[in-house]
Formats: structure tokens, C-alpha cells, sequence
């Protein structure tokens, strides 16, 4: 472990500016790319019209959604903002942990982690990810610190942004736990759980009042993907397309390494096995909870971390700084995005195009995840204001299934003034749909949202009662 010396501020303040800077560029194109990005940007703003909060989506992230209501009206660029700010501190805590475990190459870790592309991508809009992953590594490294107290306030703002966080609390135990010591054992457990479970419940109080013990749900509105979705999202969509073929290389480097035994000579002490065994547990747990609903690549960046903390255990110094470089050029080259004009991506002419589970799909070498994101978020914009301003030119009673595009047409028309006859709408039953049709309305759907609607309500309706918008 690190020695008691002075403590030299200047690389972490380095990092976090570099990585604070780099988000900056992509902070203004609304709120983001999900959905439910937008989904906390409209909660945000029925908490602070009513007083009553909100939650975006059950179980709910009050942490992050109480801050959110209590600035709204900034606009997205402060909203992005706070996420862009969490993950340079979340970059910072990496590297000091790496840092109090005597690794040579912090730095460059806490950079490459960084620039993983869903870690960058997720710093860049409104979404809880990088709040409750800087939350965790700052109750990681009291952990480590022994100021256990704090480590379990941290964790539970961790659980207030992402209740997922949760996990946590069993690699924590497993560090602390000491074989012949068990009253130790308890006291260290109680000053890691009684402040975290006390956090936890005032976070969630707002939640419990209003809704007792059923907000503690989560929503799976429509089938299992495809497996080629599951599999793209888990590793292209979390590391990209450098990173990945990068990762698998050096898995095999790692093997090699391992039979040379060339263990762990880049932290100078050694890594205790304690942290090894808890890398590899915290990766299996959250692949688990990921195959469980495998709806967002995000789902999988906790693991993040700890990939590279295995990695500079198997790795020499050389291999180490060439696995950093190219997780960190594989936000900018070699995108693979959908072609959809709606919701996909921009593409250079040097692209390839091709279909996968019925989704034209590119690779581009010219244009990397985090720029293909950012297109995608515009071209969404771009076609939201277009629905809005045709909408606004019906002459007819209008019901307007919206699906995936209601909360960004919501969140949009705050302020506007609204023409009573037009009503959007996420997804309608059957029953609801013919109860407008009978009010005299016309029932019409964005773009694919026939299919998710019959897909929500687990009917084949919608293109009977409804038309293409």
C-alpha cells in the first residue's frame, strides 16, 4: 500500500481537467441519445412544477433527480454537465486507488478509463451512470483508506443515483473480512452498513411515502433482444471496436504472461490478492445482473475499472501502456452505428454497410463512438422539431403514439403553447386506443412505434386502428 507521504496533487488535477475538457464539445445537443435521459430531464421538471418528486423511471435515482428538479431551467448544458464533472472525478479516484496500491502507471490508467468509449459517451448527457460509478470509486478508495464510515456514505449515494450499485457491498465485506477476528469483522461491517442503509433511506424516503414498497421495480417493456443485440452491446458498445479486438489480444498476452510468471510487477508492492479476487467477482456480478436485462451498454460500465485493474496485474509496463493508448483512440476511430435516418449516425464515404437482426448497420474507420454518438443525438433533434412543427399544422383531433420519441417531444415543448386537440402519447393499449378513436380522434405512429406498441401491450392492433404519422 502507498506510504504516509506528501501528497502531490498536480497528476490529478491534470486528469481531471483533461478529461473535464474533453466532454465539453458534446455537452449541448439536448439532454442525449436514451430515452430515459430525457425521460429525467421531464421528471426534473414535473418535481419542480408540482413540489412532489418525481422519479424518470422506477426504482427510481432520487440523488440524481432531486439535484436535477432543484436546477431546472439551465438547460441541458449544466444537466450534461454534471455528468461530464462525475467522471473526471470518477477518473481521479481511479487513479488515486491505483495510486495507493502502488501502480506505477496510474496516470495513463485513470486516462484510459476515461476514454473507454461508454464511459466518455456516458459523461456527455444526461443519465446516472457516471454519478453513481465516481460515487463508488470514492467509497472504493476510503475503503481501501480504512475511513470505512465514509466509504459507506459514499456507497449509499452510489445506491440513491443507481440502486444497482447495491452489489457493491459484497467485494467491500470480502476486502475487509479477516479470518480470526470476528468481532472486528462486525464492527467494520456496521460502520460501512449503518451509514450507507441511512442514506439510503432518507434518498428513498420521497419514493417510500409516496409509494411504499412498490416503486422497488424496474421496467422490461419489451422482449429479450437478440442475441447479436446482447453480445454487441455488452462489448463493441461498451469498449468499441479497437478496444475490443485490443482486450482480446491482450488476454492472451495475459495467459502467456501468467505461465512466465510475470505477476504484478507494476505494482510495486504487489497487488493483494483480496483486490484480484474482487476485480474478477465485481466483473461476474454485473455481466449476471447485465444478462438479466441486457437493454443498454451502460449497464456494463462498472466493470470498466476493474477490466483494467486485471490487466495491469498481467501485463508488463510496455503492454500496459499500448492496451491504455488504444482504449483511449478507440473512442475516435472505427464507429459501428445504425444507418437509420431518424436515429442513427453521420458516416464518412469510406464506410461499410451491412444487415444485422434486420438493422442496417456501418463501420466506419474515419469516425469513432463518441462522434457517431454525438450525430445521433443531433439527427434525433432534427427530427423531433420536425414532428412537432407538422403536428402543430393538423387540423384534426390527434392521438400521436410516440414511443422512444415522447419524452424528448415533451421535454421540447416546455414552454410552448400546446393545441388541446393533439395529444401525444408513449404507448396505448388497445382498449385505450379505441376509447380515442370513439372521442372522434385520429390515432396515428413515429416511426417503428406500431411494432413497440403492439410489442408493450403484447397485441397485433395498432396497424389496424392507427396510421403512419
Amino acid at each position: 500500500m502507498q506510504s504516509e507521504t506528501r501528497f502531490n496533487y498536480i497528476p490529478f488535477l491534470a486528469l481531471f481537467l483533461l478529461v473535464f475538457v474533453s466532454r465539453l464539445p458534446f455537452l449541448s445537443a439536448g439532454y442525449g441519445i436514451e430515452e430515459d435521459s430525457w425521460g429525467i430531464a421531464l421528471a426534473a421538471f414535473h418535481t419542480k412544477l408540482s413540489g412532489i418528486y418525481e422519479p424518470s423511471r422506477f426504482p427510481g435515482h432520487p440523488v440524481q433527480e432531486l439535484i436535477y428538479s432543484a436546477l431546472w431551467g439551465k438547460g441541458p448544458v449544466i444537466f450534461n454537465g454534471l455528468s461530464a464533472f462525475f467522471s473526471a472525478i470518477a477518473a481521479v479516484y481511479f487513479a488515486r486507488i491505483l495510486q495507493y496500491l502502488n501502480f506505477r502507471h496510474y496516470f495513463i490508467a485513470g486516462l484510459a478509463f476515461a476514454f473507454v468509449p461508454i464511459v466518455y459517451i456516458s459523461s456527455t448527457y444526461t443519465i446516472d451512470f457516471m454519478w453513481s460509478e465516481a460515487f463508488v470509486l470514492m467509497s472504493f478508495y476510503s475503503l481501501l483508506r480504512n475511513r470505512l464510515i465514509l466509504c459507506g456514505l459514499l456507497l449509499g449515494l452510489a445506491v440513491g443515483c443507481r440502486i444497482t450499485c447495491g452489489v457493491m457491498i459484497i467485494p467491500f465485506l470480502i476486502i475487509l473480512w479477516e479470518n480470526n477476528d470476528l468481532k472486528k469483522n462486525f464492527l467494520s461491517l456496521l460502520k460501512i452498513c449503518v451509514p450507507m442503509v441511512i442514506v439510503v433511506f432518507f434518498v428513498f424516503l420521497p419514493l417510500i411515502l409516496q409509494f411504499g414498497t412498490s416503486f422497488f421495480m424496474y421496467y422490461d417493456q419489451f422482449p429479450y433482444p437478440p442475441l447479436s443485440k446482447v453480445f454487441y452491446k455488452m462489448s463493441l458498445g461498451v469498449f468499441g471496436f479497437i478496444g475490443c479486438i485490443s482486450i482480446l489480444v491482450f488476454i492472451i498476452i495475459a495467459i502467456l504472461n501468467r505461465k512466465r510468471s510475470i505477476n504484478g510487477d507494476l505494482f510495486i508492492d504487489g497487488l493483494p490478492k483480496k483486490i484480484l479476487f474482487i476485480s474478477f467477482l465485481i466483473i461476474v456480478l454485473y455481466i449476471i445482473s447485465y444478462f438479466r436485462l441486457p437493454q443498454k451498454s451502460g449497464y456494463m460500465l462498472p466493470i470498466v475499472p476493474f477490466v483494467i485493474i486485471l490487466f495491469a496485474y498481467y501485463l508488463n509496463s510496455v503492454q500496459f501502456r499500448i492496451l491504455c493508448f488504444t482504449l483511449i483512440v478507440s473512442s475516435f476511430i472505427f464507429s459501428i452505428n445504425l444507418t437509420d435516418k431518424l436515429r442513427g449516425a453521420e458516416y464518412s464515404s469510406a464506410a461499410v454497410s451491412f444487415v444485422v437482426s434486420g438493422q442496417e448497420i456501418f463501420f466506419d474507420p474515419l469516425t469513432g463512438p463518441i462522434c457517431s454518438d454525438y450525430s445521433k443525438r443531433l439527427q434525433k433533434i432534427k427530427y423531433t422539431s420536425e414532428v412537432i412543427s407538422k403536428s402543430s399544422g393538423l387540423n384534426n383531433k390527434t392521438v400521436i403514439i410516440s414511443g422512444w420519441w415522447y419524452n424528448e417531444i415533451m421535454v421540447t415543448l416546455i414552454g410552448s403553447k400546446r393545441d388541446p386537440n393533439i395529444i401525444f402519447e408513449p404507448y396505448i393499449p388497445e382498449s385505450k386506443m379505441k376509447g380515442y378513436t370513439g372521442q372522434g380522434y385520429e390515432i396515428v405512429y413515429l416511426s417503428e412505434q406500431n411494432i413497440y406498441n403492439d410489442l408493450m401491450y403484447q397485441m397485433d392492433v395498432t396497424d389496424a386502428i392507427a396510421k403512419p404519422f
